[in-house]
């Protein structure tokens, strides 16, 4: 049975990632995300060890996503082309980033570029390699050449010290 801990360490950002590609909404992929994770805490004794908890974990993820889409607009696919008289795939809505959001994500990365300065090399190295490298403690471990449990201790260390800079 996988640790859950460890699953909402190495599972959070991609599932967040995924439902909100889905929904297209930042509160709702959060908030579905924290379905999420709810739902695999109840169902770890459900987990069949000899399949792949990532599999397990993204099938979750899809299937609240689907409930919640079906809940905000019940919608009977057959009548899309013929309720409008535009296409279908003309009424979708468009998830690309309006350009306030845009902005405001450069302005976010401004600022966690500036909290990232502040903080020891090493720590800021171990925040970079687990957040865009996507890399485990342990891999990160090897990479560093330091025990995992010291790089897992720089990392919240990391996490507390970009927070009071935030």
């Amino acid at each position: 049975m996988p640790d859950f801990d460890q699953i909402v360490e190495e599972y959070t950002r991609p599932i967040y990632n995924f439902v909100y590609r889905l929904c297209g909404s930042r509160e709702e992929a959060e908030d579905l995300t924290q379905e999420v994770f709810l739902k695999v805490w109840k169902n770890l004794g459900k987990f069949d060890p000899e399949k792949s908890s990532k599999t397990w974990i993204f099938t979750i993820a899809r299937n609240t996503t689907i409930d919640w889409l079906r809940k905000k607009k019940s919608i009977n696919f057959s009548q899309m082309d013929t309720a409008h008289d535009e296409p279908f795939e003309d009424g979708l809505a468009d998830i690309e980033p309006l350009p306030d959001e845009i902005f405001q994500r450069k302005e976010l990365a401004y600022d966690l570029e500036s909290a990232l300065s502040k903080i020891p090399p090493d720590h800021k190295m171990i925040i970079l390699l687990h957040h865009t490298e996507d890399l485990t403690f342990e891999e990160i471990s090897i990479i560093t050449d330091k025990p995992m449990n010291t790089v897992k201790s720089q990392y919240r260390r990391a996490l507390i010290m970009l927070r009071k800079y935030l």
